[in-house]
Protein backbone atom coordinates (compact mmCIF):
# COMPACT_ATOMS: atom_id res chain seq x y z
CA UNK A 1 0.00 0.00 0.00
CA UNK A 2 1.34 3.38 -0.77
CA UNK A 3 1.70 5.44 1.98
CA UNK A 4 2.01 9.44 2.16
CA UNK A 5 5.15 9.77 2.67
CA UNK A 6 6.27 7.16 -0.24
CA UNK A 7 4.38 9.05 -2.86
CA UNK A 8 6.16 12.29 -1.59
CA UNK A 9 9.33 10.50 -2.11
CA UNK A 10 8.37 9.47 -6.08
CA UNK A 11 6.96 13.38 -6.57
CA UNK A 12 10.34 14.55 -5.03
CA UNK A 13 12.08 12.23 -7.55
CA UNK A 14 9.82 12.96 -10.44
CA UNK A 15 10.36 16.56 -9.96
CA UNK A 16 14.21 16.26 -9.50
CA UNK A 17 14.38 14.18 -13.05
CA UNK A 18 11.79 17.11 -15.03
CA UNK A 19 14.42 19.72 -13.54
CA UNK A 20 17.42 17.78 -14.19
CA UNK A 21 15.70 17.07 -17.77
CA UNK A 22 15.19 20.59 -18.75
CA UNK A 23 18.43 22.14 -17.74
CA UNK A 24 20.39 19.94 -20.01
CA UNK A 25 18.10 20.16 -22.26
CA UNK A 26 18.29 24.31 -21.95
CA UNK A 27 22.05 24.03 -21.66
CA UNK A 28 22.60 21.64 -24.59
CA UNK A 29 20.76 23.55 -26.75
CA UNK A 30 22.93 26.03 -28.96
CA UNK A 31 22.23 29.53 -28.78
CA UNK A 32 24.33 32.26 -30.52
CA UNK A 33 25.96 34.95 -28.06
CA UNK A 34 24.05 38.33 -29.37
CA UNK A 35 26.21 40.63 -31.04
CA UNK A 36 26.24 44.05 -29.94
CA UNK A 37 24.77 46.13 -33.20
CA UNK A 38 27.76 48.01 -35.24
CA UNK A 39 27.44 51.86 -34.46
CA UNK A 40 27.90 53.67 -37.96
CA UNK A 41 31.81 55.22 -38.33
CA UNK A 42 31.68 58.46 -37.22
CA UNK A 43 32.41 60.94 -40.44
CA UNK A 44 35.11 63.82 -39.90
CA UNK A 45 33.10 66.89 -39.57
CA UNK A 46 34.34 69.31 -42.72
CA UNK A 47 34.69 73.15 -41.52
CA UNK A 48 32.08 74.76 -43.11
CA UNK A 49 33.56 77.41 -45.27
CA UNK A 50 33.13 80.93 -43.42
CA UNK A 51 31.57 83.65 -45.81
CA UNK A 52 34.23 85.61 -47.84
CA UNK A 53 34.21 88.96 -48.48
CA UNK A 54 34.18 90.26 -52.09
CA UNK A 55 37.95 90.33 -53.73
CA UNK A 56 39.51 93.50 -53.47
CA UNK A 57 41.25 94.21 -56.99
CA UNK A 58 44.46 94.45 -57.53
CA UNK A 59 46.49 97.28 -57.94
CA UNK A 60 46.64 98.21 -61.78
CA UNK A 61 50.51 97.77 -62.01
CA UNK A 62 49.91 99.34 -66.04
CA UNK A 63 50.56 102.62 -64.67
CA UNK A 64 54.16 102.13 -63.01
CA UNK A 65 57.36 102.41 -64.72
CA UNK A 66 57.89 99.55 -66.94
CA UNK A 67 61.17 99.08 -65.70
CA UNK A 68 59.55 97.57 -63.00
CA UNK A 69 58.66 94.32 -65.60
CA UNK A 70 61.92 93.40 -65.52
CA UNK A 71 63.09 90.29 -63.46
CA UNK A 72 65.81 87.24 -63.69
CA UNK A 73 63.58 86.06 -66.91
CA UNK A 74 63.92 89.57 -68.24
CA UNK A 75 66.59 89.28 -71.09
CA UNK A 76 68.84 92.02 -72.17
CA UNK A 77 67.17 93.31 -75.36
CA UNK A 78 63.26 93.04 -73.64
CA UNK A 79 65.39 95.61 -70.81
CA UNK A 80 65.97 97.73 -73.32
CA UNK A 81 62.30 97.77 -75.00
CA UNK A 82 61.31 98.06 -71.97
CA UNK A 83 63.40 101.44 -71.14
CA UNK A 84 62.66 102.61 -74.28
CA UNK A 85 58.50 102.00 -74.17
CA UNK A 86 58.91 104.43 -70.67
CA UNK A 87 60.41 106.86 -72.36
CA UNK A 88 57.98 106.79 -75.15
CA UNK A 89 55.05 106.98 -72.75
CA UNK A 90 56.43 110.07 -71.09
CA UNK A 91 56.71 111.66 -74.03
CA UNK A 92 53.03 110.54 -74.90
CA UNK A 93 52.00 112.24 -71.46
CA UNK A 94 53.27 115.55 -72.31
CA UNK A 95 51.64 115.68 -75.93
CA UNK A 96 54.37 114.90 -78.15
CA UNK A 97 53.39 111.85 -80.37
CA UNK A 98 56.17 111.90 -83.10
CA UNK A 99 58.87 110.99 -81.04
CA UNK A 100 56.84 108.88 -79.03
CA UNK A 101 56.38 106.78 -82.35
CA UNK A 102 60.18 106.85 -82.99
CA UNK A 103 61.19 105.46 -79.15
CA UNK A 104 57.76 102.92 -80.05
CA UNK A 105 59.14 101.85 -83.07
CA UNK A 106 62.94 100.96 -82.11
CA UNK A 107 61.25 98.99 -78.97
CA UNK A 108 59.04 96.75 -81.20
CA UNK A 109 61.72 96.10 -83.02
CA UNK A 110 63.83 95.65 -80.22
CA UNK A 111 61.70 93.18 -78.53
CA UNK A 112 58.72 92.22 -80.60
CA UNK A 113 57.01 89.87 -78.34
CA UNK A 114 56.29 92.55 -75.71
CA UNK A 115 52.77 93.46 -75.25
CA UNK A 116 53.37 96.73 -73.65
CA UNK A 117 54.92 98.83 -76.35
CA UNK A 118 52.17 97.86 -78.90
CA UNK A 119 49.64 98.81 -76.65
CA UNK A 120 51.34 101.98 -76.24
CA UNK A 121 52.17 102.60 -79.46
CA UNK A 122 47.94 102.29 -80.05
CA UNK A 123 47.31 104.81 -77.56
CA UNK A 124 49.60 107.26 -79.74
CA UNK A 125 47.65 106.40 -83.12
CA UNK A 126 44.81 106.85 -81.13
CA UNK A 127 46.04 110.19 -79.94
CA UNK A 128 46.14 111.22 -83.65
CA UNK A 129 42.65 109.83 -84.48
CA UNK A 130 43.87 106.88 -86.30
CA UNK A 131 41.69 104.28 -85.02
CA UNK A 132 42.64 101.58 -87.62
CA UNK A 133 46.40 101.36 -86.73
CA UNK A 134 45.29 101.37 -83.15
CA UNK A 135 43.41 98.18 -83.77
CA UNK A 136 46.03 96.76 -85.60
CA UNK A 137 48.56 97.11 -82.61
CA UNK A 138 45.96 96.03 -80.35
CA UNK A 139 45.19 92.60 -82.62
CA UNK A 140 48.75 92.33 -81.81
CA UNK A 141 49.02 93.02 -78.44
CA UNK A 142 46.30 90.43 -78.05
CA UNK A 143 48.09 87.67 -79.32
CA UNK A 144 51.21 87.75 -76.96
CA UNK A 145 51.53 86.53 -73.77
CA UNK A 146 51.04 89.16 -71.24
CA UNK A 147 50.36 89.55 -67.49
CA UNK A 148 46.53 90.00 -66.66
CA UNK A 149 46.91 93.53 -66.17
CA UNK A 150 48.01 94.38 -69.33
CA UNK A 151 46.45 92.00 -70.70
CA UNK A 152 42.85 94.33 -69.39
CA UNK A 153 44.80 97.25 -70.32
CA UNK A 154 44.81 96.07 -74.15
CA UNK A 155 40.78 95.46 -73.93
CA UNK A 156 40.24 99.03 -72.08
CA UNK A 157 42.37 100.48 -74.87
CA UNK A 158 40.51 98.92 -77.25
CA UNK A 159 37.42 100.08 -75.21
CA UNK A 160 39.52 104.16 -76.00
CA UNK A 161 39.06 103.12 -79.59
CA UNK A 162 35.12 102.30 -80.11
CA UNK A 163 35.06 105.71 -78.07
CA UNK A 164 37.11 107.59 -80.45
CA UNK A 165 34.53 105.84 -83.28
CA UNK A 166 31.60 106.89 -81.42
CA UNK A 167 30.37 103.46 -80.52
CA UNK A 168 29.44 103.65 -77.34
CA UNK A 169 28.24 100.40 -77.09
CA UNK A 170 30.82 98.69 -78.20
CA UNK A 171 33.28 100.94 -76.05
CA UNK A 172 31.27 99.89 -72.85
CA UNK A 173 31.10 96.28 -73.37
CA UNK A 174 35.23 96.14 -74.04
CA UNK A 175 35.51 98.20 -70.86
CA UNK A 176 33.33 95.98 -68.88
CA UNK A 177 35.65 92.80 -70.33
CA UNK A 178 38.61 94.77 -69.37
CA UNK A 179 37.45 94.82 -65.81
CA UNK A 180 36.25 91.04 -65.59
CA UNK A 181 39.96 90.21 -66.84
CA UNK A 182 41.55 92.30 -64.38
CA UNK A 183 39.04 94.51 -61.51
CA UNK A 184 42.08 96.89 -60.76
CA UNK A 185 41.86 98.28 -64.19
CA UNK A 186 41.87 102.26 -64.03
CA UNK A 187 41.72 102.74 -67.64
CA UNK A 188 38.38 100.97 -67.77
CA UNK A 189 36.71 102.05 -64.58
CA UNK A 190 37.20 105.41 -65.13
CA UNK A 191 35.83 105.31 -68.90
CA UNK A 192 33.51 103.39 -67.66
CA UNK A 193 32.37 105.86 -64.74
CA UNK A 194 32.87 108.39 -67.62
CA UNK A 195 30.44 107.27 -69.85
CA UNK A 196 27.44 106.26 -67.47
CA UNK A 197 27.60 109.69 -65.47
CA UNK A 198 27.10 111.60 -69.06
CA UNK A 199 23.94 111.68 -71.08
CA UNK A 200 23.41 109.69 -73.90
Amino acid sequence: MVTARSLIGILVVALAFTTVDCTVHRHSRYRPEPRPTPSPTPRPQRPRPLPTRSAVPERDTTRDPLTRMVNDKTTAREEAALKLAERARAELNGGTTERAFELLDTAIETAPRLSPPYVLRARAFLAEGNTESARADLDKAAALPAPADWVAETAATRGAVFEVEGNRAEAVTAYRRALRIFPGNQTAAEALKRLTAAPQ
